[in-house]
């Protein structure tokens, strides 16, 4: 598992950085720790319960035929989930980001606010790709190699 990743918005945002304005390019998301456990907890049920019923008993061997699960699977198949609301889950993905995990342009800390101003896909996206790089990261490791 890697310490940090970083996204690249596709839409930036204005936030304040030491008295002026910016445009957020990208945001630095690094791992999450023991104080984080609740909202992982959660996002990592989600994407569990937003597999395919038929599937759950072979997920392990189908997951190992795809290349990887990456970020977009992740966030299609909650989507998709009849069982998990997508936006519970951008919910919870909104308080794990403005916990601390999240810096913009690397320097700022990613508040509420903040998330509020970023485009929809961004958010989705990066919890995508959250999940894919930290929660999920050794499951999704696990399942390849069965």
């Amino acid at each position: 598992m890697k310490g940090e990743v970083t996204y690249e918005l596709n839409e930036p945002f204005e936030y304040a950085s030491k008295g002026e304005q910016c445009a957020a390019s990208f945001i630095t998301l690094t791992a999450p720790t023991s104080r984080n456990m609740k909202e992982c907890a959660e996002l990592k049920q989600a994407f569990f319960r937003s597999l395919p019923k038929e599937q759950v008993g072979g997920a392990e061997e189908d997951a190992g035929n795809d290349d990887e699960i990456d970020g977009d699977g992740i966030m299609l198949l909650i989507a998709m989930s009849q069982e998990v609301e997508l936006a519970s889950v951008l919910g919870i993905a909104r308080e794990l980001f403005s916990s601390g995990i999240a810096q913009v342009d690397g320097e700022e800390k990613l508040t509420k606010p903040l998330v509020d101003k970023m485009d929809q896909d961004d958010l989705e996206a990066m919890t995508g790709r959250y999940l894919a790089n930290f929660i999920l990261a050794s499951a999704l490791r696990r399942m390849k190699q069965s």
